[in-house]
């Protein structure tokens, strides 16, 4: 067992099976006090990882069970997982979501490759708080299997939806079809009570965070009609 800084909280996590301490390494702390989440993997969670990744190695089915127990228990601290990814430039994040094979992690590139001050804070499967009225995306260790993390944290300005298309556009989304399109890439928990809570938090967190759709090809273009589109969102 060992204590994680994640998301601005110490998060202990009992584990079996060594593959989630080498996971996690760079988050490690040294912390002799009580933990704000203490985190396992259920076995009905790792049943139906199992199902879905019959190829892969318990070690690894372990930490992403472990991970599905934090998101049930982060919402007591206005948390959840956003199947995103982050980028920061100027000091703010723009979160980028899609169906898988879209492009999310191709895009993302695109604005490293055309701003060089940019960088991924998470690749796939960030946290986000709400947290003294703001709303704060965070690296974790869950981020992809091209490992772009850093145990950082980063406002949130905008989020935006990616749909491929031969030419580049942008445009605003209504605040409903904002929700509608976000509840695809959360992890829903089961419990009706967790349930409440997240949708409590994601009624916050549209609330604060504008959405936008883009509708992009791969080229360097991409980028910069996101970026110009989403950094004069307020």
């Amino acid at each position: 067992m060992a204590v994680y800084r994640i998301a601005d909280l110490n998060i202990e996590i009992k584990n079996k099976y060594a593959y989630t301490d080498v996971f996690c390494e760079k988050y490690k702390v040294d912390f002799s006090g009580t933990p704000d989440i203490t985190a396992y993997a259920h076995e009905e969670d790792m049943d139906k990882e199992r199902k879905s990744l019959s190829e892969m190695k318990e070690g690894y089915l372990e930490s992403l069970s472990v991970y599905r127990d934090i998101s049930r228990k982060i919402l007591d601290f206005g948390g959840f997982i956003l199947h995103a990814s982050i980028i920061e430039k100027d000091g703010v994040g723009y979160a980028f979501s899609a169906k898988s094979g879209t492009g999310k992690t191709t895009h993302s590139r695109l604005w490293l490759e055309k701003y060089p001050d940019a960088k991924i804070i998470n690749g796939d499967k960030p946290l986000v708080r709400i947290k003294d009225d703001a709303v704060y995306a965070y690296g974790t260790p869950w981020c992809g299997k091209e490992g772009y993390n850093v145990n950082e944290k980063v406002p949130l300005k905008a989020l935006c939806f990616l749909e491929r298309a031969e030419q580049n556009s942008v445009s605003a989304l209504s605040k409903e079809e904002a929700v509608r399109r976000i509840f695809s890439q959360l992890v829903i928990p089961e419990s009706p009570l967790l349930l409440n809570k997240m949708l409590d938090l994601i009624e916050i967190f549209i609330e604060k965070v504008p959405a936008c759709l883009l509708l992009c090809n791969m080229d360097l273009d991409a980028a910069q009609t996101a970026y110009e589109f989403m950094s004069e969102l307020r």
